[in-house]
């Protein structure tokens, strides 16, 4: 192998770019991004003095690979971990912002459940049963806790990370890691348990190790690691370079054409597609129809970001946390709100007060068709009700982003064994990367890359 076409200059594509090159210097790779601007979601601007990220925020230090990449890039002296306030949140149910529990007295304490929902809660030890089938988030919290829990708990646990529906999503795939507390000890308090006396487990393959890590970004968010792959993999990368059509190359054994929209081709020993599913499945179709197929089931939910700036004087309450997520049927169209200058203090001016509303999701997708004065209008009633600011922002910034999240739904693993056996088969030489596999996460991206480029170079996974 000495030609690599890794298609796809988002966050997924460059990192397993580096990746192959680290482990093979000698290879000759070239990154095909199909826009002017490599990264994908993973994007930062400045405007007002307030940085606004567009898609993740960061990343939690409990998986080694993006702190590893960080550090390979050059970029430890700019990692800036979260402000301690980030590990308050809330939820906002029965008209005011409630702090999620974070042990058995503030628990006992909440007003998020009622007496009897949390009695339910306590016997889940007792009534516990593991079920060896898949279930949706919505399932697997109701028969652990019930379904007073499961009502207020289950879409907040996803509304921040895919903005889907829990009762389509599937638990397996997406918190991998609960599925194994359960298996490990019966329970999932005591496993919750378990796991703060510091005992760590860690499912082959899974997307997270059970345990905390701490929110970390970069000094100016989190494009610094775009900026810096771009800069490590200079002339390899090409943007505004589509890729359209993928052929088998002639006399070159398990080689590859990838033709561009403008009619060149390149002729490759081995092809990495780094693009969300769709793309991927539109790429494979003619060549990989099954695996194509088990791609493109794949859903996406449509989501917008709608970054705000006030003067610190105009919001009366105390930015003492993360931010607030909320539950469907409680008046508010937001999924949730992260006050982005309390967890990164730097992302504000001096005075200033920095938030972002994500919206739409599976259960809403009208929101990415507002327009931008609706889409401001709504999220500016959900802040009157849920923290009472009234004043105008100062700084407004709106990014839709449609299909912008992969939804895990039931028989998500299924699907992508599926494709992947299917194109071990056909496309020996070629391997996927990206959000839509193992997870959805900033972690996940950098560990499918790195899964990527070490199976083309051959290396044998730990």
């Amino acid at each position: 192998m000495n030609r690599v076409a890794v298609v796809g200059g988002g966050l997924a594509g460059l990192a397993t770019a580096h990746a192959l090159l680290r482990v093979r210097p000698d290879l000759d790779v070239v990154v095909l991004e199909a826009t002017d601007a490599p990264g994908g979601k993973v994007r930062t601007s400045v405007q007002d003095g307030y940085t606004f990220d567009w898609g993740p925020n960061g990343f939690l230090t409990n998986v080694p690979e993006t702190v590893a990449l960080a550090h390979e890039l050059g970029l430890q002296a700019r990692l800036r971990p979260a402000a301690d306030a980030a590990s308050h949140r809330f939820v906002y149910r029965d008209g005011g912002l409630r702090p999620l529990p974070t042990s058995p007295g503030t628990f006992l304490r909440s007003e998020l459940l009622s007496l009897p929902g949390k009695l339910r809660v306590l016997s889940e030890p007792l009534l516990a049963r593991a079920i060896r089938r898949e279930e949706t988030v919505f399932d697997f919290v109701a028969h652990h806790f019930g379904h007073e829990a499961a009502r207020v708990f289950a879409g907040v646990f996803v509304a921040g990370i895919t903005a889907g529906d829990p009762r389509e999503l599937s638990l397996d795939a997406l918190f991998p890691r609960l599925r194994l507390l359960e298996g490990s000890h019966g329970s999932l308090l005591r496993g919750m348990a378990a796991a703060r006396r510091g005992e760590r487990a860690r499912p082959r393959g899974a997307a997270e190790p059970i345990g905390d890590g701490r929110l970390t970004s970069f000094d100016g968010g989190v494009q610094v690691l775009i900026d810096a792959l771009v800069v490590d993999l200079g002339h390899r990368l090409r943007t505004a370079a589509p890729a359209v059509a993928l052929r088998d190359a002639v006399g070159r054994a398990g080689g590859a054409v990838v033709e561009l929209a403008d009619g060149e081709t390149l002729e490759v020993d081995a092809v990495v597609l780094a693009t969300p599913a769709f793309a991927a499945a539109d790429l494979l179709a003619p060549t990989a129809p099954e695996a194509a197929a088990a791609l493109a089931a794949v859903r996406y939910a449509d989501v917008a970001v709608v970054a705000l700036g006030y003067d610190r004087i105009d919001v009366a309450r105390p930015l003492d946390g993360f931010g607030f997520l909320v539950p469907r049927g409680e008046g508010v169209r937001s999924l949730g709100v992260l006050w982005s200058s309390s967890t990164f203090p730097d992302q504000a001016p001096p005075g200033k007060v920095a938030l972002r509303a994500i919206a739409g999701g599976t259960l809403d997708p009208g929101f990415v068709a507002l327009s931008d004065e609706e889409a401001l209008a709504a999220v500016r009633r959900d802040l009157e009700r849920t923290m009472g600011i009234v004043a105008e922002p100062e700084s407004v910034r709106i990014v839709r982003w449609p299909r912008g999240i992969p939804q895990f739904t039931l028989g998500h693993r299924e699907r992508i064994a599926s494709a992947r056996e299917a194109l071990a088969r056909r496309w020996p030489r070629l391997a996927l990367a990206g959000n839509y596999l193992d997870g959805v996460g900033l972690n996940d991206v950098v560990r499918s890359a790195r899964a990527a480029a070490e199976r083309l170079a051959g290396v044998p996974r730990v």
